[in-house]
């Protein structure tokens, strides 16, 4: 029996046609099968519908240890409340006679008849609790945990009362048993696995394996499990606190065998540890229907035995995984500590990593390895303690050494940038070890993606509270501080994220929605507006709030930036700002001041528009911060401008001026030769002309002006299509997909064409003689999509009407098709 059975049959019994009297196949109503489910499983709801509709169960047996609760309709308990609530809930003590019950409640034990009270599901040590919803305040209070907190139950003492373990609590929580639930953790149809560390369950494991994956076949009405496990023929019984919830499987899922299965509990077809799959079918209790390339008829796995092959793209930082003993083509110089950049995927699951240390790609199975997170520029790092002999070497540098990364290049080489230093520091990706990123000073909060897994501490301040980094650890962990708080405490920086600290003389308000300031209002209301006067090391700020005598102590969390522009800056009317004269939204203009009513700022500001002799005065809301112009840069006129406000001096959109001079409203005056008309233009008129430099990972190819390269021509011609691998000092090291060794040139020699890319329609070069890997099935008139791009510039096509592997084709032999009108642009 289900729950979601007996609540049906409390909507089926308001029926006036129910048919509460007919027997089923076996001769039994449904008061008989209902006899024989355990008493608490029936609920007051469905005992008053079998009453209405004149079923009348047996009277309830009541046991010493049972759970019991005080029934709906009663008022006035015959021996009074004793202490007890109307909620309350306890446990049977002593079963004086048949009518009579000695309960024990957290309030005392109490005497009740035995038609006041009814069963109820028990909570049991082990099982996962929460707080209800409908407690406003517990009755043993708070202690560190949060309304949302997840605890363990540790005991039930003989007085009734809960003990409640939360994580990182030094003992257990008191807790009244009438204001605990337990956690609804699964639903049907979840997959979930058996705990692998489970020796015994409290239904018994029977033919179970720990670490065994199935799906959630039913919930029943005390909240345990029955779940579908492939290889039994019945469900198991389980409860939720035995088994832990998995990623499922779903159809079309790339899938392999473990490395930690030596023997797949359905048996080998000729498959191996790096043979890969799709999921074509999944049973319903989890079987897995699995085709594999050159295999006539699908193999069927156990979804314990088998784990997803990650979805791999070229670009994606991996390293081989520590389960693998080795890897499909062995070692070489690779170590399980390297790590290397996809540049190439095949169709039968090979891949080709770029590591920083080899000339040539490693090969390998996608089988074989993870991804890892990637390092990005700007991450600061150092060599890994555990690294004496850097891959790529000291360079004169010494394992205390911090730097800051500034390029990486495509085969993952970290350009690292050390304070003193002159030239860079190249750094194996496998050796360097990311540093938190904090400094003492920072201010943080717990992400709010962890929910409810912060640390105890956490829980204690509040998730949405701030403090300060105090110290830094080499542990990764984090000395935090906070202003309400004494002492400090760890937590790691992976769990937090800065937020922008406040400063002196930063406009306050408070926040959208608190109740109550941390040490009370004191003379302040929740539109009062200050600013800030001084900041603590451990985050307490002190505000002079307009119209409140003193300085206001107050913690961070209850206060908000009140957005204030600085004199000088630069701002843009938002889009929904009314117009007001010549200006209108997207109007640029010059700060000049805050606006006052009286001795309080009335939450405007002075803003000067060129043009305009009159200074505009309006909300702060309806501005927004703009980048400023500097002399020297190059602008033209923005195409949707039609007619410039101070005219067009002779110019036109293609013009390309400088900015001269800037006008404290903003203007700007354009440099023009001597003699000619002065030009002078609207900031908001105007984009910046930059001229962007060649990047890491640009498609190029030589400049037609250039007739021999520096470094010469080797096989590369003007039409070849490479992409820049590494860069230095002005010299560019290009891959070409028909080159093995990457081609050196100069930068300058080189311009950016715009990259082939999944998805793109492409055809062949009109007028080709021979594709570089020759014609295949195609000609001229084939037309396809690129279903893959290499590092090296190298595409697969799929062409129309053509089946099997796709077409590998050089970069420079194809063109877009744009006969689709579908393709991406650069």
């Amino acid at each position: 029996m289900i729950r979601e059975n007996l609540e049906w049959l409390i909507v089926m019994l308001r029926n006036p046609d129910a048919a509460v009297v007919v027997r089923n196949h076996s001769g039994k109503t449904l008061r008989d099968f209902l006899e024989t489910l355990p008493r608490e499983w029936i609920s007051e709801d469905l005992m008053e519908a079998l009453t209405n509709r004149g079923v009348h169960l047996s009277p309830t047996v009541f046991e010493v240890g049972d759970w019991v609760k005080f029934r709906r309709r009663i008022t006035a308990p015959t021996y009074g409340w004793q202490g007890a609530r109307h909620k309350s809930v306890g446990f049977v003590q002593n079963v004086v006679d048949r009518d009579n019950l000695t309960v024990s409640f957290c309030s005392g034990d109490a005497h009740v008849l035995v038609n006041e009270v009814v069963k109820v599901i028990p909570l049991d040590r082990g099982q996962h609790v929460k707080l209800r919803a409908d407690v406003k305040e517990p009755r043993f209070g708070w202690r560190g945990q949060s309304r949302d907190s997840i605890g363990t139950v540790l005991c039930v003492d003989d007085d009734g009362i809960l003990r409640v373990g939360f994580p990182g609590a030094s003992r257990g929580w008191k807790a009244d048993p009438a204001e605990m639930e337990r956690v609804e953790e699964f639903k049907v149809g979840d997959w979930v696995r058996v705990r692998p560390t489970l020796t015994t369950a409290i239904h018994g494991l029977g033919s179970v394996t720990p670490g065994s994956i199935g799906i959630v076949y039913c919930i029943r009405p005390d909240s345990s499990l029955l779940l579908d496990l492939s290889y039994l023929p019945n469900p198991w019984h389980c409860e939720p606190e035995e088994v832990e919830p998995v990623t499922p499987f779903r159809i079309g899922d790339y899938v392999c065998v473990k490395r930690s299965v030596a023997e797949p509990r359905y048996a080998w077809g000729g498959e191996t540890h790096h043979s890969v799959g799709r999921i074509s079918e999944i049973e319903t209790d989890g079987l897995l229907m699995i085709e594999i390339p050159n295999r006539p008829i699908p193999w069927q796995a156990d979804p314990s035995d088998m784990e997803k092959v990650e979805d791999f793209k070229v670009g994606d930082w991996v390293r081989i995984k520590a389960s693998v003993s080795s890897p499909k083509y062995g070692w070489e110089d690779i170590t399980r500590n390297s790590i290397g950049i996809i540049h190439s995927l095949e169709d039968d699951g090979d891949i080709g990593i770029a590591f920083c240390f080899r000339s040539k790609p490693f090969c390998c199975s996608v089988t074989d390895v993870e991804k890892v997170p990637p390092f990005e520029v700007g991450h600061e790092v150092h060599v890994m303690p555990s690294v004496s002999h850097p891959r790529l070497g000291w360079s004169n540098e010494i394992p205390a050494t911090v730097g800051k990364i500034v390029r990486i290049d495509m085969d993952g080489a970290l350009n690292v940038r050390v304070a003193g230093r002159h030239s860079l520091w190249k750094l194996s990706p496998g050796d360097a070890e990311k540093l938190s990123g904090f400094e003492v000073g920072d201010w943080v909060r717990s992400k709010p993606s962890l929910g409810t897994r912060p640390s105890y501490d956490w829980n204690t301040i509040g998730k949405e509270n701030l403090a300060v980094v105090h110290s830094i650890q080499d542990t990764g962990y984090l000395e935090l501080a906070c202003c309400f708080r004494k002492g400090k405490w760890s937590t790691h920086f992976s769990d937090i994220e800065k937020v922008p600290s406040y400063k002196v003389g930063q406009h306050v308000r408070f926040r959208a929605g608190l109740v109550e300031p941390r040490w009370g209002w004191r003379g302040t209301q929740p539109d009062s507006r200050g600013v800030i006067t001084s900041v603590h090391a451990d985050g307490e700020v002190r505000v002079a709030f307009f119209g409140v005598p003193g300085i206001w102590r107050g913690d961070p969390a209850d206060l908000e930036i009140e957005p204030v522009f600085e004199v000088g800056e630069w701002v843009q009317l938002r889009v929904n700002a009314s117009s007001w004269k010549s200006i209108g939204p997207g109007s640029v203009g010059v700060v000049q001041g805050i606006g006052y009513e009286g001795d309080e700022w009335d939450v405007s500001t002075v803003v000067a528009f060129c043009g305009e002799q009159e200074r505009w005065v309006g909300l702060t809301s309806h501005l927004e911060k703009v980048d400023r112009l500097v002399v020297g840069q190059n602008v033209r006129v923005k195409l949707t401008v039609k007619q410039p406000r101070f005219g067009w001096s002779g110019h036109s959109h293609k013009s390309i001026g400088t900015i001269a001079a800037i006008d404290a409203d903003g203007k700007l005056r354009i440099y023009t030769p001597v003699g000619s008309k002065t030009w002078m233009l609207d900031p908001s008129e105007v984009e910046l002309v930059k001229e962007q430099e060649l990047c890491i990972g640009d498609w190029v190819r030589v400049k037609p002006s250039v007739s021999i390269p520096t470094h010469h021509w080797g096989e590369v011609t003007h039409s070849s299509i490479g992409v820049v691998h590494r860069m230095e000092n002005g010299d560019l090291w290009v891959a070409f997909c028909f080159m093995e060794r990457l081609w050196l040139c100069k930068a300058s020699e080189m311009e950016r064409v715009r990259p082939f890319k999944i998805n793109d329609r492409v055809r062949i070069q009109v007028g080709l003689v021979t594709p570089r890997w020759g014609w295949g099935m195609e000609t001229h008139t084939s037309k396809g999509q690129v279903v893959g791009v290499d590092a090296n510039g190298k595409v697969r096509i799929k062409f129309q009407w053509r089946e099997g592997r796709p077409w590998i084709g050089d970069p420079a032999d194809i063109v877009l098709d744009d006969s689709f009108g579908i393709n991406s642009t650069s």
